[in-house]
């Protein structure tokens, strides 16, 4: 199905999708900090420089006799070792002592292209937080689906019609991944994945989301992500286990035996033709184009009109493995293990890369299909940074001090719920206050948190308790924050631990 338009009044939507395609993020160098110190083979490695590896079906390294990771060059050279097997003459021989490459081979070194995966060494923080936003917003919405891609879709029906958002930032589709691979799941309150796709479907198409669109997902790069991420170190335990190898290396300029792991991929199947061919199950889903007659493996896009003047631009209709260029070469691969995954994530990649060349512009796009509203869910959260503030230290025996505990609703219903507040003493003990409500700076007689407090909060409000204490002895206050209500779909930021260290009172008569 075609839609043809004059060039005139999609011109200027269409250049300015390439030149958001067209850029890209500043690339921060691949590299990480120094292992442990430790002369064992549980020692983390330098990463350095990160080379193309000669590596088995696993994505393990093949060392060599003297336990040498061996890099591959991209063409046979003088000097090279053919790999076992094969005519094929492209392993750079390494110095068995310090298994470095000598420096006449080094020009035939292949490194890693990471791309805009420039915020992969990202504190936990932020990928915690970016995770938290893409948990809200599918949790919270009418409908979740799949773009073309296989990045997630939520969507709501609203009084303009459907309003759909993918989960398209690279960086949030790096979080994803990172969950899945560890636990397997995005949360309980996600409806995700759809079926027939799996977890691991998921976690390829999110890798291939968060890879540069003009780059590649390889079997090297997945390795090395997953070593950055933190997901095979020595007390990482990702959802399909580790495998792992000793290697010899250099580590903080010494000669060590370390272990190099990668995630257990051997479950891992990909069947392109099941991902994006014309069969139920395949991407979209669920299936939304053409409006009137949903097929599988159907998508839109924008293309140079052939029969009309060449200034003409029209909506194509059609297959996706017809149109993408990664998958028109061989649209019934199959395959299993690391290879596969990489495939996936690539060929992720490549339908991102060929949409985001290639897009509908957003008046002309066919709506995705949706028929409820996303009235039942909201965010109830306490913030980490400041919705507990007690202070941190104070002395027994003075007058008190002051607290406050702040919930905020991130929508989209309105919340109500309850809200606790207690405290141990460092014997487990715990603290009874009592707590006074404070009112306009003065405490009142009114106690607070006796009991769980109510409240009722529309989206984008807070409630916030102003309590006074004191206590006469000394020791260290544990307080914890608890907001609980029905329809939470984000349970991970709920609860706020705070410390008071309560000194001796120096009894007065100071200088």
């Amino acid at each position: 199905m075609k839609k043809r338009f004059n060039a005139c009044a999609l011109v200027a939507a269409f250049v300015g999708a390439l030149i958001v395609s067209a850029s890209a993020w500043g690339v921060r160098p691949p590299d990480k900090g120094p292992g442990t110190g430790e002369d064992d083979p549980t020692t983390t490695s330098d990463y350095g420089d990160l080379f193309v590896l000669y590596r088995d079906a696993d994505g393990l390294p093949i060392v060599t006799e003297d336990f040498c990771q061996q890099p591959l060059a991209a063409e046979p050279f003088e000097g090279c070792i053919n790999i076992p097997g094969t005519e094929d003459c492209r392993i750079i021989p390494v110095d068995p002592e310090t298994c470095a490459v000598p420096t006449e081979y080094g020009i035939h070194t292949q490194e890693v292209d990471f791309g805009r995966i420039n915020e992969i060494r990202s504190p936990e923080s932020v990928f915690d937080a970016q995770l938290e936003e893409v948990i809200v917003n599918l949790s919270t919405s009418g409908c979740v689906g799949l773009d073309p891609a296989g990045r997630p879709v939520y969507s709501s029906l609203t009084d303009l019609g459907v309003v759909s958002n993918t989960v398209d930032s690279p960086l949030q589709n790096l979080a994803m991944y990172r969950k899945l691979m560890l636990d397997g799941t995005l949360g309980d309150s996600v409806p995700l994945p759809v079926a027939p796709m799996t977890w691991k479907d998921m976690a390829a198409h999110a890798l291939g989301a968060a890879s540069d669109k003009t780059g590649k997902v390889t079997v090297d790069l997945f390795v090395y992500i997953n070593q950055m991420l933190g997901l095979v170190e020595e007390n990482a335990n990702p959802a399909l286990g580790k495998l792992c190898t000793t290697v010899k290396e250099e580590v903080m300029g010494e000669i060590r035996m370390v272990n190099k792991c990668v995630v257990d991929m051997r479950t891992f199947t990909y069947n392109r033709q099941t991902t994006y061919g014309p069969n139920p199950g395949s991407l979209p889903l669920p299936p939304y184009i053409p409006e009137d007659n949903p097929e599988h493996g159907t998508f839109e896009y924008l293309a140079v009109a052939t029969t009309v003047p060449s200034l003409t631009f029209e909506i194509v209709q059609g297959p996706i493995v017809g149109a993408v260029p990664e998958l028109i070469g061989d649209p019934v691969f199959m395959g299993t293990n690391v290879d596969a995954f990489a495939a996936a994530s690539d060929d992720a990649r490549g339908v991102i890369d060929f949409m985001h060349n290639w897009p509908v512009p957003g008046d002309y796009a066919t709506e995705v299909s949706c028929d409820v509203g996303a009235d039942l869910y909201y965010d109830v959260s306490i913030s980490a940074d400041s919705g507990l503030q007690v202070p941190v230290r104070m002395v027994a025996g003075t007058e008190g001090r002051e607290g406050t505990l702040t919930v905020f609703n991130g929508g989209p219903a309105d919340a109500t719920g309850l809200v606790t507040l207690t405290a141990v003493d460092k014997d487990g003990e715990p603290f009874t206050g009592p707590l006074y409500r404070v009112v306009d700076g003065v405490p009142t007689e009114e106690v607070l948190f006796d009991s769980p407090e109510e409240f009722t909060l529309s989206e984008g409000r807070s409630a916030s308790w102003t309590f006074f204490f004191s206590i006469d002895y000394q020791t260290t206050l544990y307080w914890t924050a608890v907001a609980d209500a029905e329809f939470d779909v984000n349970l991970a930021n709920n609860t706020v631990e705070e410390t008071t260290i309560v000194t001796k009172s120096t009894g007065g008569g100071g200088h």
